[in-house]
């Protein structure tokens, strides 16, 4: 969206060229002290209604600030630059807007916590500023940077950025008058998240060391305070104590930095405590919640209700969604989009935020509510799990919940093989064991003994199940034993019983993945090299060798090529694993061996022809890149998946052998996909008319072969450009044959020819919006070439 400029972002990009020197100069002027330019101070602010909340309130819209495109690009690359640095300057109880942190740590931190308190005097605490971003001191920030150690240069700078800004808000297509603006971070500057996090950060210091708000110990650590951006959960104990002072030191921050509290949505959750009158008096919240909201997830007293709370209301909500979503005229593609992009991301942050178990008749009753909204209540052509298969595969990749959801807990377990994962909730999970959380990732065994000695929380034993369980239903078992290590490998008997092999430990040697390469173990000189073993650790190393050949090396290629494991092993080593969910889910996916392999069968049993599997890859594909409309993408997938209905198939459906016949007169009595849309003696010239001009349009010589025609087979070497046009146009003759489905008439050459005009004129437009109008003309060219020479 443009600013109050009018140039939007698309005017930069088509401009660039001409504009990024000119840039360059005036970002490094504003940075080496200038005067930044007026228009940069200038905002429109759009108001957006928050969720839930009484629209005839000015309190119920949050305002977000419309800059111009300039100034967002400068935000930027200064917010860019900070990002790298605050991870370092912040403590991990904030999770915000800070790289490598997100929201589901703090929430899972949260449930180890309260799962704690319920055993004592205690009190959880969400925490509800009034307008905690438009709050800010300018001043008090200038300040905290200094003290963070900012030099002096680019706290300059962003007082230059902050300096006398104004705004008009825009209501109904109208602005109001200019409005000066003399605090707060606007909401909509990429440099907003960041500088309110180092605002914040001060206030999580002061609550740390305040011995006199009392935190909840589990193991060494003490935790008090959990924070994203504004959200922030406290978590106290011996609450009469604690409560008095928090407040205290709450006003005292807000007198310097603007900051202020609104008890009326303060939102409290108390175990084995009821505040005495006095405190009530004190501090006017709601004492009576038994479940507060943190972070968009309901937290109950009894976390056993964690499901229920969350999952039902989750239920009914989509059910709700989806029943209104009906009225709308959408076809496969539009529903399936609404899926990925609406319904997906709402189930996803609960399976990530919250490692509770489902039944799986919840998830057969989430697959029904999709399967029926995707074939808008008509029964299923297609069966869902063919569906959920890949485009590049014949399916068309809706998502399969269950397997989104052991991702999501396998998820955690990658944050535990991580080595530089410092996550308050990682080190939780450690203090329930006394050996690294890496070295139980592959040891079965190892964690059944410490399961026989203690009960651990539902969100560190559900992912290890989950994972062990996979391990054992794909059949994958040996391989994962690569992650174990040797000094604690429960079947390793010469590390149980020579304690020589707990130096290595020390020396650096932890899994197996560090000390073998192509999952063949390094030898005894480069372990010498690299981790200083000696001449008596020689006899070790035969044993661990003899050992790994046996029980750890794989015995089959499958194994070594199992994308899941490999996904640990890289983390383990310190990769950074970047879209872990999307990672973990098409590595289980791929497990479940599903495949439109059927379809191929049938093609080859009616067509007799032969279809190799990289043919129907390429098939496959090739649907998938047909023009740059999903609709015409859609209509291509329905041709080779045999998503139409023919006479023999419906006659099956209806029991009614004689209604099997071609309804072209053609005397063919049994008149399936290929012979309707292929075969039939009818239709026979119209296809060798098509290809007569195909080729004579494209010079690509195509042979009268189903597989290529219908199919769209083309070979691979084909040039793209004419590729993408041939695709379009065997597009439009197969729709020119649905248009006159039922009809005794073949399609002619002329009904193809105005599809494709129509075709013409779409991937014209779209092209042109997307500035992208000289490859529209190379694609197009051959085409436009013929069709001005033939008169058409």
């Amino acid at each position: 969206m443009a600013g109050e400029d009018g140039f939007p972002a698309e005017w930069y990009k088509q401009f660039k060229e001409l504009i990024i020197s000119q840039l360059r100069i005036c970002f490094n002027h504003v940075l080496a002290g200038g005067k930044t330019p007026p228009s940069w101070k200038r905002a429109i602010i759009s108001i957006i209604p928050k969720p839930g909340k009484d629209r005839t309130t000015c309190g119920s819209y949050r305002p977000i600030s419309v800059l111009n495109i300039d100034y967002r690009l400068f935000a930027s690359i200064l917010a860019r630059r900070l990002e790298q640095i605050t991870p370092e300057l912040i403590d991990t109880d904030q999770t915000g807007f800070i790289k490598n942190r997100q929201t589901y740590d703090n929430i899972r931190r949260a449930l180890h916590v309260i799962d704690m308190m319920k055993s004592q005097k205690s009190v959880a605490i969400s925490l509800d500023a009034e307008k905690a971003f438009d709050s800010v001191n300018w001043n008090y920030l200038y300040l905290v940077l200094s003290r963070f150690g900012f030099n002096n240069q680019i706290v300059n700078c962003l007082k230059s950025l902050y300096d006398s800004p104004s705004a008009r808000i825009k209501i109904n297509g109208d602005l109001s008058s200019i409005l000066n603006l003399e605090r707060g971070c606007r909401q909509g500057c990429p440099l907003n998240p960041t500088l309110f996090a180092l605002f914040i950060e001060p206030l999580a210091q002061a609550i740390r060391e305040q011995k006199d708000i009392r935190g909840i110990t589990i193991g060494d650590s003490t935790y008090k305070v959990g924070l994203y951006a504004d959200d922030i959960l406290i978590t106290l104990s011996n609450p009469n104590v604690s409560l008095p002072n928090l407040f205290t030191l709450l006003k005292k921050f807000g007198m310097f930095s603007g900051y202020k509290l609104n008890l009326q949505k303060t939102q409290s959750l108390s175990f084995n405590y009821n505040p005495q009158k006095e405190i009530q008096k004190m501090f006017t919240f709601n004492w009576g919640n038994n479940i507060i909201k943190y972070l968009g997830i309901y937290i109950p007293g009894d976390l056993k209700r964690l499901y229920e709370i969350n999952y039902t209301r989750l239920t009914s909500e989509i059910k709700a969604d989806i029943q209104r979503w009906s009225l709308l005229p959408m076809n496969l593609y539009n529903r399936i989009d609404m899926i990925k992009m609406n319904l997906l991301p709402r189930f996803l942050y609960l399976f990530q935020s919250l490692p509770v178990n489902i039944p799986p008749k919840q998830f057969n009753e989430w697959n029904r509510m999709i399967s029926k909204f995707i074939w808008a209540k008509l029964k299923p052509r297609i069966k869902l799990q063919t569906l959920q298969i890949g485009k590049e595969y014949g399916g068309l990749q809706v998502p399969c919940l269950e397997n989104y959801y052991k991702a999501a807990q396998l998820r955690w377990l990658i944050g535990w093989s991580d080595p530089s994962n410092e996550t308050k909730w990682r080190e939780i999970d450690q203090s329930f064991f006394n050996t690294p959380l890496q070295s139980l990732l592959g040891d079965y065994p190892l964690l059944k003994k410490h399961l026989s000695m203690q009960q651990l929380p539902t969100w560190i034993s559900l992912p290890l199940e989950t994972w062990f369980k996979i391990l054992k239903d794909k059949n994958i078992e040996k391989g994962a034993r690569i992650l174990r290590w040797p000094v604690y490998d429960t079947e390793f008997i010469p590390a149980n019983i020579d304690k020589g092999f707990k130096q290595w430990l020390h020396k650096g040697i932890t899994g197996y993945w560090k000390i073998s390469e192509k999952n063949i173990l390094k030898s005894y000189k480069q372990l010498q090299e690299t981790y200083g073993l000696g001449k008596q650790d020689f006899f070790r190393f035969l044993q661990l060798r003899d050992y790994f050949d046996k029980h750890i090396k794989p015995t089959n290629k499958k194994q070594e090529e199992i994308d899941l494991i490999k996904i640990f092993v890289d983390s383990s080593k310190g990769n950074t694993i970047k879209k872990q969910i999307s990672r973990l889910y098409s590595s289980l996916q791929i497990t479940r061996n599903l495949s439109t392999t059927c379809v191929k069968v049938r093609w080859e049993k009616e067509a007799e022809v032969v279809i190799s599997d990289d043919d129907w890859l390429n098939i496959c594909k090739n649907a998938m890149t047909t023009s740059c409309s999903s609709m015409w993408r859609e209509f291509t997938w329905k041709n080779i998946i045999r998503f139409f209905i023919t006479p023999n198939i419906s006659s099956k459906h209806q029991n009614k052998p004689d209604e099997a016949r071609c309804w072209r007169d053609c005397g063919n009595k049994r008149a399936g996909p290929f012979h309707v849309f292929w075969n039939c003696d009818k239709i026979r010239p119209y296809w060798s008319e098509v290809i007569r001009t195909i080729n004579n349009i494209t010079g690509l010589g195509l042979p009268n072969d189903f597989t290529v025609i219908y199919l769209g087979n083309l070979p691979q070497d084909v040039q793209h450009s004419k590729k993408y046009l041939c695709l379009i146009l065997l597009a439009g003759a197969r729709k020119a044959i649905t248009r006159k489905w039922l009809s005794k008439d073949p399609p002619t050459s002329s009904d193809w020819m105005i599809i494709v005009k129509d075709i013409y004129l779409m991937e014209r437009l779209t092209f042109t919006l997307r500035l992208k109008t000289n490859s529209f003309f190379t694609y197009w060219e051959s085409w436009t070439d013929y069709i001005s020479q033939n008169n058409i």
